[in-house]
């Protein structure tokens, strides 16, 4: 495992590129509609973050992000590492696989399905229904404050100056394309998790005579009562224990701060230093 991250060239080079067309699509708050960014250090700020996240993209409303998901070192290359969204404000549904990799994130992007991305939908004719009420309200939209015919124009040329540069292929059916990226995740997980993302490691570092065992809480509530308990249990308990407890304990919101700096120290032990530092953010 890692905690030396380069920025995927795919990511860089949009981002470059956006600094080049921005000035063509200047009724755009940004080409891409997105604030992107790289810093390794950065997994979005908020208790909900994943601990083995790193943000680069923002949409700068209600806090949402997108990340590489690192699978805590696992995942060493950024251009090979699955997406999540994050959105703060959704409980229950806080992290959310989105894309298989960054290029089928941004093909994503460009081939339309931008509400896709930063909605949850219960079923794919619900995401049809949302179009459908996105097309109505985009035939209403103009008015003296918006020309939605230039936005309009300015989206599209986006969108086809960048699936020609970055040579993307389009996503036709968005809402399939996530679901099967979701069920390919599940067959990585060797351990569920109660924010869906579950755990995934390396082949080696779970031994075949070895069943892969979660928490002592596993699918319970984490207790505030049983400090000690699960101090105890983090100071011994291996990756796969430890990772899921982390998992569970940010999809639940439990923050005992003296259990964090536990898990925190373990990560330190096993040299994910700069997983530990993200966990214990605003700590």
């Amino acid at each position: 495992m890692t905690s030396t991250y380069k920025i995927p060239e795919l990511l860089q080079d949009i981002m470059d590129w956006e600094q080049e067309i921005k000035h063509e699509v200047s009724y755009l708050e940004t080409p891409t509609g997105y604030f992107l960014q790289f810093d390794p250090n950065d997994h979005g700020g908020y208790l909900c973050s994943p601990a083995d996240a790193i943000v680069f993209a923002n949409t700068g409303m209600d806090g949402i992000h997108y990340s590489f998901l690192t699978d805590f070192g696992y995942a060493s290359d950024l251009s090979l590492a699955p997406v999540i969204r994050v959105d703060p404000m959704d409980s229950g549904n806080y992290v959310k696989i989105v894309a298989s990799n960054i290029r089928e994130f941004f093909a994503l992007v460009f081939s339309g399905h931008e509400g896709l991305l930063l909605n949850e939908f219960a079923s794919k004719q619900e995401y049809l229904n949302y179009i459908r009420e996105q097309e109505d309200r985009a035939s209403e939209g103009h008015s003296e404050y918006f020309d939605r015919k230039r936005w309009d124009l300015e989206k599209n040329k986006v969108r086809d100056l960048a699936m020609q540069r970055f040579d993307l292929h389009p996503i036709p059916d968005g809402y399939s394309y996530i679901q099967e990226s979701r069920q390919i995740r599940r067959g990585e997980v060797i351990i569920d998790t109660l924010d869906g993302l579950g755990v995934v490691l390396g082949k080696d570092l779970v031994s075949d005579h070895k069943r892969a065992e979660p928490h002592p809480w596993h699918e319970k509530e984490i207790p505030y009562d049983q400090e000690q308990q699960l101090k105890s249990y983090i100071s011994r308990a291996d990756q796969v224990g430890l990772f899921s407890l982390i998992r569970d304990s940010q999809a639940q919101g439990f923050d005992d701060p003296d259990v964090y700096r536990a898990m925190k120290d373990r990560l330190v032990s096993f040299g994910l230093t700069m997983e530990a530092q993200k966990l214990m953010h605003y700590r």
